[in-house]
């Protein structure tokens, strides 16, 4: 990077006299000489963003001594080096703050330990979760702005991770992401007695399939049928909605009316209600439900990755069948496997480098799930491969630079 020069009288600026403007895309540093503000128009440059699962965070944290942890720390110090350089932006979500916030308290300097270093190496910006993304992505589709070769990074809940950054900025702590999530959690074997539950439901109405694809078909038409149900259960609010005048009219004159039924909402009703805000809502409704009809090209990302990893999961229950044991349930099909799952489906579309552990990296080379992943340029690695994560890493760090700022 080229120095910053005042350009009243060429004296150059001090990177520690330089802030983050409140303003996207801009700076200001103050000339020792003139004492006045001058104005830094910061570059947009292409970072690789990268995704760090759960183990690989704690390993490189909370076992940062542990001989098991080496080949983490090592990336971890090719990872530090290039966000200096600020050749990756570091990916971190709100299922990390929820995988977080269920340590135990008697561990709870671990989790407060945990969580900073996590914040620290997303300076702050912390994702959005599946639901926002699922909400993005159809909107894009039912606005007729989909692109299956672009996916905006705005989709994950980040303003420009790509913008050049330059001197002091405020980082957020997020603190409160984790007390919410803790209160708001469920006990651990609630959560997986009833993703059990599930699981059992659908191989009892699972229909004659024959392999995995047919699972795959079956899991999908499973998606479609909640979606419709949301669409149904919003609009049943809506028109609910509408018809409260009426009522207050009604019993202003002194009549009973007629009360509509009113049941209790589907579980996609409130991601519904903001895929359609801002939009003809019900012309936009009936695209909706007419792109349901068509083939899984016209299901978005999110819920084609997903759907394709819960057929894969639930086929083989059905083939190798479930453990008995609780840890081991969590570990393969319960709560834990299922925030694998919201990393994968979620952020692959996004991010050009992604960690998961060994058992879902192999999820992910099943055949069903493999033909979803294979559009997207997301490079997937675990323990097994780190080899290759370092040198991907290290092709990075042998490019040359080419930032410049603008006074």
């Amino acid at each position: 990077m080229h120095p910053i020069t005042c350009p009243h009288c060429g004296n150059t600026l001090p990177i520690e006299n330089i802030m983050q403007d409140r303003e996207p895309g801009k700076a200001r540093g103050r000339c020792k000489e003139c004492k006045i503000w001058v104005p830094i128009l910061l570059p947009s440059i292409r970072k690789k963003l990268v995704y760090l699962d759960q183990s690989f965070l704690s390993a490189a944290c909370l076992e940062a001594n542990s001989t098991n942890s080496q080949n983490e720390m090592c990336i971890l110090s090719k990872l530090t080096k290039l966000k200096a350089l600020q050749r990756i932006f570091v990916v971190v979500s709100d299922v990390h703050s929820r995988e977080t916030s269920a340590i135990p308290d008697e561990y709870v300097e671990n989790r407060k330990e945990l969580w900073q270093f996590q914040n620290d190496l997303a300076d702050g910006s912390i994702s959005d979760d599946w639901d926002e993304v699922f909400v993005a992505q159809w909107r894009r589709i039912l606005a007729d702005q989909d692109n299956s070769n672009s996916f905006s990074a705005s989709d994950i809940g980040l303003d420009n991770p790509h913008q050049f950054q330059i001197g002091m900025r405020i980082q957020l702590t997020n603190h409160w992401r984790l007390k919410l999530h803790r209160d708001e959690a469920r006990p651990r074997d609630t959560v997986n007695k009833a993703f059990r539950g599930i699981f059992e439901r659908q191989l009892e109405n699972m229909p004659n399939c024959e392999d995995v694809r047919d699972c795959l078909s079956y899991v999908r038409e499973l998606w479609r049928k909640d979606i419709r149900q949301g669409i149904a259960s919003w609009r049943q609010r809506r028109d609910l909605h509408m018809q409260m005048e009426q009522i207050v009219k009604e019993l202003e004159a002194g009549r009973i009316p007629v009360m509509p039924p009113c049941e209790a909402p589907g579980s996609f009703c409130r991601v519904v209600g903001e895929a359609v805000q801002g939009l003809d809502e019900e012309s936009t409704l009936q695209r909706w439900l007419e792109l349901l009809e068509g083939d899984s090209t016209n299901l978005c990302a999110c819920v084609r990755i997903r759907s394709a990893l819960e057929a894969a999961l639930l086929w083989k229950w059905k083939t190798a069948g479930a453990t008995t044991n609780p840890k081991k349930f969590d570990i393969r099909f319960g709560q834990s496997r299922q925030n694998d799952i919201d990393h994968i489906s979620t952020f692959v579309p996004y991010v050009d480098a992604l960690t998961t552990d060994n058992d879902m990296r192999n999820l992910c080379e099943a055949e069903v799930v493999a033909d979803e992943l294979k559009k997207f340029s997301c490079k997937i690695f675990s323990k097994s491969n780190y080899d290759e994560f370092e040198t991907w890493l290290d092709a990075l760090l042998a490019e040359p630079m080419t930032h410049n700022v603008r006074v």
